[in-house]
């Protein structure tokens, strides 16, 4: 047998033992948040695109190189790091996955095959800080909802009366027009705020945008979903008194438009950069 490939083989084994945990704890995450399944999907639709794409013009060769060999030292430094700067713990512990995992794909398809899993890669390393951030963000990403969807319905006429619940955990209401509606944890925007920042990762490095490019794309996502899900929010408080629709119906109905909406401006502006490079 190939010694190189008994080495990579090994190296492949190293890094599933070492990463476990973290792989583990994103994946629970992702089937307990519901606002981070579909994100789940996203990164392991994009696993299976740069698998086939890769499978097209590159066979798995093991062999041991030094472009994978330099991602794994880093790899290794990045988690070393992580000990000493436990502040930084979460974002360098999954870069150091994404360069082991991004050396294995060098050793065995070579740098073509470090190309198409670019985007698979970059999404995961997306999807597991947004995951990290979630508690933090949960009850600034509502405020901030609640707020803004409040200033626009005054703007159209509508009173508006924004309150705090005290519960545990707090809840916020938000009354329109004698009609309360209860901004809760799943009214966040954070499943739209997960989408839009993968779609926008994935996009980035598919097109292979320039290093400011990619920055300036998923920074924007963040607030293109934020206004999407306040305005999401509007639009269910103006609809629901006047259409003779089932709530429920109009809540999912006009929060898909709105998703769709930020994930298709997403992409026209990715298609637009794209072009202009």
């Amino acid at each position: 047998m190939n010694p190189s490939a008994i080495i990579v083989a090994g190296v492949c084994a190293l890094i599933a033992l070492l990463y476990a945990p973290l792989v583990l704890w994103i994946g629970r995450a992702s089937v307990q948040l519901t606002q981070l399944s579909t994100g789940a999907v996203l990164v392991a639709v994009t696993l299976g695109i740069g698998l086939r794409d890769t499978w097209r013009t590159a066979r798995p060769r093991p062999q041991v190189n030094a472009h994978g060999a330099m991602l794994l030292a880093w790899a290794m430094i990045s988690l070393g790091a992580a000990s000493y700067l436990p502040g930084w713990a979460l974002p360098l512990v999954l870069l150091s996955f994404c360069l082991a995992v991004t050396a294995v794909v060098s050793f065995v398809f070579g740098q073509v095959g470090v190309r198409e899993f670019l985007p698979a890669i970059g999404g995961f390393f997306a999807l597991g800080v947004l995951a990290g951030l979630f508690p933090t963000l949960d009850w600034p990403l509502r405020a901030i909802a609640g707020q803004q969807a409040g200033h626009l319905l005054a703007l159209f006429g509508q009173s508006v009366e924004l309150a705090a619940v005290g519960h545990r955990p707090p809840e916020l209401l938000l009354r329109v027009a004698g009609r309360s509606y209860l901004v809760a944890t799943e009214c966040n925007g954070f499943g739209l705020l997960t989408s839009a920042v993968l779609v926008a990762t994935i996009l980035a490095f598919q097109a292979r945008l320039p290093g400011l490019s990619k920055v300036g794309l998923i920074a924007l996502a963040v607030p293109i979903a934020i206004a999407g899900n306040f305005l999401r929010i509007v639009g269910i408080a103006l609809v629901a008194p006047r259409v003779p629709v089932p709530y429920g119906l109009i809540h999912e109905g006009v929060g898909l438009i709105f998703y769709v909406a930020g994930l298709g401006l997403i992409w026209f502006i990715a298609r637009k950069e794209t072009s202009s490079c």
